[in-house]
């Protein structure tokens, strides 16, 4: 190797080893004290932009309202009672009915205007006596069947049940 070979591979070693030092030793004992330093005060100086920000901005109703807030409430605003909520229905005595007449809705067609329930099996159309039931069939929908008590005006819906 000549003498002018030598002295690049020495400056290239010397760069080598100079670029180890700043970047491995040095770096990371500066980086570590100036970053936590400088993302602490850019964190207090971003909460305390809007603590300020909020203070300017709240109107008097809202200041209001966040002091008030997690104090204890004298009247509770939520139902507390005793007694069972209990939903009065209109219908329960036809929702009954629905359940003791033992009817399955099982289908449903529409063939051009008609409309034919599955009910027990059998095919029916609107306005057609049940077999063997007393109860006659006053609307059929997709999704209900509404059927008569025969001789009485006491309707009972039935719902489709999907198998």
């Amino acid at each position: 190797m000549s003498k002018r070979e030598k002295i690049i591979v020495f400056l290239m070693v010397l760069s080598l080893v100079y670029g180890f030092y700043v970047f491995y030793i040095e770096a990371p004992a500066k980086k570590g004290t100036v970053e936590k330093n400088s993302k602490l005060e850019s964190l207090n100086k971003f909460i305390s932009h809007i603590a300020n920000l909020t203070r300017e901005s709240l109107s008097e109703i809202d200041s209001y309202i966040i002091e008030k807030a997690p104090k204890q409430w004298d009247k509770d605003p939520l139902l507390s009672s005793d007694t069972k909520f209990q939903f009065k229905a209109e219908n329960t005595e036809a929702a009954l009915s629905a359940l003791e007449v033992n009817i399955k809705y099982t289908g449903y067609l529409k063939m051009g205007a008609k409309n034919i329930a599955i009910l027990n099996g059998l095919e029916y159309e609107e306005g057609e006596e049940l077999e063997n039931s007393g109860f006659i069939i006053r609307k059929i929908f997709p999704d209900q069947v509404i059927i008569e008590i025969k001789g009485k005006r006491k309707e009972i819906t039935i719902p489709l049940e999907e198998i």
